[in-house]
């Protein structure tokens, strides 16, 4: 049977924590069309802890006014408003912002889900770990049991593995919306352009690339009459997030695309094949290091960066070659191992580029 928080116990005492807060963290909890969980949720965290708490309500209509108006009366919240409904990740960076204008003064904050998904005393919790230490990432990870829909059950499993290959990050929730974010990453946070669910994945992306320390703490596993209140679009937001993931894949065609296209353009003009070839290759590897460094791997970097990418493009080149005289030596036939080559090379390269060459500082470390 799916657990549920207690109604008799309230998640922490107020006399049990400091009414100052001098390492202040915000909760932030995005909200479309929530029902009485959330103001439950918010007087939760109060009685546990003095920190303020910031809603986004993501266009939820004029229905659910006055559920909203409930919630902002709780002491020490501060209500935003979306006109239409943009999304949770347009929401967290909305309120994210809000943070950074009103609590410049803030070491991190901590986001939530208002759906009833996450007990107040977990949240708290989480907080707590994010004061201790506030330059790493803290991830509430449920546990994925038998008392768990099995499509969710299956879905974390395989996300796990995929998440892991092309984000590199070893993590047994992906998809939590429980997460105590350092002040360090609230400012990259407003630069994703991903406005949905895939915002959480794109996160993951700049914690992997600024090689930021985070830690995951277990939480309760709740899930309220098989997580029908959930806004979660299977189909559609499950493509975006991929295309997240996807997006080196994405790439190397486009780059395919470029060089094909500069080849046929060149040889048109000069009928010089060496040229033309030379001349593909290079647009080929100015298109690529672009797209890597601005869309997939969501990096800036100097000459560092460009010099690693050249050394992996020139080592590739001869690996590549390498690969396919052995493989043509078991298969005469020189398109398949040709083939063979580039697709280990291919996983070669993306796991070189993911881990060496676009990554940010040296910190990263699992706790």
């Amino acid at each position: 049977m799916p657990t549920m928080p207690s109604e008799n116990q309230p998640a922490a005492s107020s006399s049990d924590r400091p009414l100052t807060d001098a390492r202040q963290i915000v909760f932030l909890v995005p909200s479309y069309q929530p029902t009485d969980m959330l103001c439950d949720l918010l007087q939760r965290l109060r009685l546990g802890s003095p920190s303020p708490i910031v809603i986004v309500d993501d266009g939820s209509g004029p229905a659910y006014a006055a559920i909203f108006a409930r919630a902002k009366q709780v002491a020490g919240t501060t209500l935003l408003s979306n006109a239409v409904n943009l999304g949770k990740g347009a929401a967290l960076k909305h309120g994210i912002n809000h943070i950074l204008v009103s609590h410049p003064e803030c070491i991190g904050v901590v986001t939530a889900d208002a759906d009833g998904q996450h007990a107040a005393a977990d949240v708290l919790r989480v907080a707590d770990e994010l004061r201790a230490d506030p330059d790493r990432v803290v991830f509430g990870s449920r546990r994925f049991g038998s008392d768990v829909p099995l499509r969710s059950r299956l879905g974390n499993t395989v996300s796990r593995y995929i998440y892991g290959f092309f984000i590199g990050l070893s993590l047994s929730d992906t998809q939590t919306g429980l997460r105590g974010l350092p002040r360090r990453l609230l400012e990259p946070c407003l630069s994703i352009r991903a406005n949905r669910y895939e915002f959480e994945t794109e996160q993951l992306v700049i914690i992997k690339a600024r090689r930021i320390r985070f830690q995951e703490i277990p939480i309760e596993t709740i899930y309220i009459e098989d997580n029908r209140s959930s806004h979660f679009r299977p189909l559609l937001d499950s493509a975006q997030i991929y295309f997240v993931l996807l997006r080196y894949s994405a790439a190397s065609l486009l780059t395919e695309v470029a060089d094909i296209l500069t080849f046929a353009t060149a040889m048109a003009w000069s009928s010089d094949l060496v040229l033309s070839n030379a001349i593909g290759r290079l647009v080929a590897i100015w298109v690529q290091f672009t797209l890597l460094q601005r869309f997939v791997f969501r990096l800036s970097g100097g000459v560092r960066i460009l010099l690693l990418y050249l050394g992996l493009v020139a080592v590739s080149g001869v690996v590549s070659t390498a690969l396919q005289v052995q493989i043509a030596g078991l298969i005469p036939i020189p398109v398949a191992a040709k083939i063979m080559a580039e697709a280990l090379v291919f996983v070669f390269n993306f796991l070189f580029l993911r881990d060496f060459v676009f990554t940010g500082s040296d910190d990263a470390a699992r706790d």
